[in-house]
């Protein structure tokens, strides 16, 4: 009687384990959970970019013999700017290396004047008309976004001049490609695979102009040219 009943309890609890796994084997099996890849910067892209110029210039206009300033004042200009670019990244984990070159076109002219007298007065212009750089970049990579520094050579176009109509009119003035540094950071976000947006911020110093004056060789002009660009940058990549 007892080992009916050791058989009778033992069948019992046998089944009562077997059943919980015969229910979890006839319930729907669920897909794993779809990863979207890691976002991947490395390759090769082009863009178009367009934002603002802000043009800061001084201008010092001295004797040649003693040195003493017959004006020096700053001055600036905030302008549209708009061109392309084209670069190449290399991702390593989270961190992002790149080369970039672009050009851009600027508007805007800064003047002023020294003094109240529109015709006796000494006036200053300074214009960046076109713009390039090759920099270098360095990112880190979080999710679709990177956060960046970036820093180079700059190449412009400028021309800067002095005038006073009353006396002389054009004292004289100097256009030429200049060469100078620049230095900034953004951010970018990878809308696709093929698709990137960016918010970039760069300060462009591109040294001083100088000349003497065609009608007082005594008198000198020297121009200090800098800029600091915002700007919105689409990207293709590769």
């Amino acid at each position: 009687m007892q080992k009916k009943g050791f058989l009778i309890a033992t069948s019992a609890g046998f089944a009562a384990a077997v059943a919980p796994g015969a229910q979890a084997a006839d319930m729907p099996i669920k897909a794993p959970t779809y990863v979207e890849p890691a976002a991947n910067w490395t390759g090769w892209y082009i863009g178009a970019h367009a934002g603002a110029a802000w043009l800061n210039s001084n201008a010092r206009f001295f004797e040649e013999g003693d040195k003493s300033d017959l004006s020096n004042l700053s001055f600036s200009k905030t302008g549209f700017i708009g061109g392309g670019q084209i670069g190449y990244n290399w991702q390593h984990g989270n961190f992002v290396f790149g080369l970039e070159g672009d050009i851009s076109g600027t508007s805007g002219k800064s003047t002023a004047q020294a003094g109240s007298q529109a015709r006796s007065a000494y006036q200053f212009s300074s214009q960046i008309r076109w713009l390039s750089t090759v920099r270098g970049r360095f990112g880190l990579a979080v999710g679709d976004t990177m956060a960046y520094m970036t820093g180079g050579v700059a190449f412009a176009g400028v021309k800067n001049s002095t005038f006073q109509p009353d006396r002389f009119g054009s004292y004289g003035s100097t256009s030429k490609t200049r060469t100078g540094w620049t230095v900034g950071g953004g951010v970018e976000h990878m809308l696709s695979r093929n698709w990137t947006i960016g918010l970039e911020g760069l300060f462009v110093d591109l040294g001083k102009s100088q000349f003497s004056n065609k009608l007082e060789d005594t008198k000198t002009s020297k121009f200090q040219n800098q800029a600091i660009i915002g700007r919105v940058k689409l990207n293709y990549k590769f």
